[in-house]
């Protein structure tokens, strides 16, 4: 029997397999869900940011599946909306009117610099430095800074669309060695915590609107990268504070999310494989057993008999469900793949 890593690193290649198997359609994208066999159209956005990164992380565990990532890589560039007033990537593949999400394009900054660095190739990496371009043009001094949700609906200010900008700010960085990115990452980070964080549990609320007012609403992905963005500013700056705030945003995220009977992470497998991978930037030797012992949970209870796995890390599928999307078996795979 495999153990440690190497187990999650099969059970990784089985759901990547899966998904190249079962998801990819003829033009060499992947439908967005797949129902009793049938597939969609083609994913969102925010799925294919998701099935990138696990793609990444199976070129780097078996080298045969970068032929796929470069593959998909230069697909996705049908989503790339070149329309002003600054360029990014669309919900869907154009040409079509603009309908552009900041965090959408946050993901994919970080996922294309992993991928430029798997791959070898400074074209995409190029990619990864435009697309952060288009991230921080949705900054405004409203609120006191801050990147907005939605590009045509500038109604909210998210955990999702500033946690996200400061780790792919320090993913660019960490590339290009441009100061200004990492100056950007430092502004962003301290924005969220003052207007976004509990000052009761070190967690993240999810926005705040123009009013001022807070939706207090707590995902697991967005205190991750807040984890993850504080980790690596301590990493990068060496400053003591950064490390002491990630360690103490992960002891809390630890006790909100992770059920104390079973082990398993109590949300949405597309945010919690976040939660789990920033465990991986911050934490000590006793919560990565933890995230063992949840990622355990999600490949004994969360899949149908066929392999595919439900939306949540803690709940078995629905009895009769005939409909399973990428993103849920996407972030199974990611979650594998980066187990600590």
């Amino acid at each position: 029997m495999l153990k440690g890593s190497d187990e999650f690193k099969v059970w990784g290649l089985e759901v990547a397999e899966k998904i190249r198997r079962e998801y990819k359609l003829a033009n060499g994208l992947y439908a967005d869900s797949i129902d009793a066999g049938k597939k969609s159209g083609p994913a969102f956005n925010w799925g294919v940011g998701v099935w990138l990164s696990a793609l990444n992380a199976a070129a780097k565990a078996d080298p045969a599946w970068k032929k796929d990532l470069k593959a998909f890589v230069e697909g996705t560039r049908v989503y790339w909306n070149s329309k002003g007033p600054v360029p990014g990537y669309d919900v869907l593949p154009g040409p079509k009117d603009v309908d552009r999400y900041y965090d959408d394009n946050q993901w994919m900054v970080m996922v294309l610099v992993d991928a430029a660095d798997t791959l070898g190739d400074k074209q995409v990496l190029g990619w990864a430095e435009d697309t952060l371009k288009y991230v921080l043009s949705g900054e405004d001094d409203k609120l006191g800074g801050g990147i907005y949700w939605h590009e045509p609906k500038k109604t909210s200010k998210n955990t999702c669309s500033n946690g996200p900008a400061a780790a792919a700010c320090l993913s660019v960085y960490s590339k290009t060695r441009k100061r200004e990115y990492l100056l950007k990452a430092r502004e962003l980070y301290a924005w969220t915590k003052k207007n976004l964080q509990d000052p009761g549990d070190r967690l993240f609320w999810d926005s705040i609107n123009l009013s001022g007012r807070v939706d207090k609403t707590k995902y697991s992905y967005n205190t991750a990268l807040m984890i993850r963005t504080a980790a690596e500013l301590g990493r990068i700056t060496g400053e003591q504070r950064y490390k002491d705030e990630a360690e103490q945003m992960e002891a809390a995220s630890e006790k909100r999310w992770v059920d104390p009977a079973t082990g398993a992470i109590k949300d949405g497998g597309r945010f919690a494989h976040l939660l789990l991978e920033s465990w991986t930037f911050a934490s000590t030797p006793a919560r990565q057993e933890v995230a063992r012992k949840a990622l355990r949970w999600v490949h004994d209870n969360c899949r149908t008999p066929e392999g595919l796995y439900g939306p949540q890390f803690n709940r078995v599928p629905t009895p009769g469900k005939t409909k399973f999307e990428l993103i849920d078996q996407a972030s199974a795979a990611r979650a594998f793949f980066m187990a600590p």
